[in-house]
C-alpha cells in the first residue's frame, strides 16, 4: 500500500497524471498531461524521469493500486 495517507489532498492534476503513466508508461516527456503534477510525483518518489521518459516507481504503482487504478485498468481491457 502507498505511504501517502491523505489521497484527496494530493494537488490537482497529480490524479490524472498518475493514471497516465499507470495506464500507458512510460510516457515520453511531451506527451504528459501535467509537467506541474509529474514533478510532484518526482518529488514524493512515485515516479521518475529517464530519457525524456516519465514512470512510476513501485511506490507509484502502490500509490495507484491504493485509488483503485488496477481495477480501472481491468475494466478497459476487457
Amino acid at each position: 500500500m502507498s505511504n501517502y495517507r491523505d489521497v484527496t489532498a494530493m494537488p490537482s492534476g497529480v490524479h490524472e497524471a498518475l493514471w497516465q503513466m499507470f495506464l500507458s508508461g512510460p510516457i515520453w516527456d511531451g506527451d504528459l498531461v501535467c509537467k506541474t503534477s509529474r514533478k510532484w510525483l518526482v518529488e514524493q518518489g512515485y515516479a521518475g524521469k529517464s530519457s525524456g521518459f516519465n514512470f512510476l516507481t513501485a511506490q507509484g504503482v502502490d500509490l495507484a493500486v491504493s485509488v483503485g487504478m488496477d481495477r480501472k485498468k481491468e475494466k478497459l481491457n476487457r
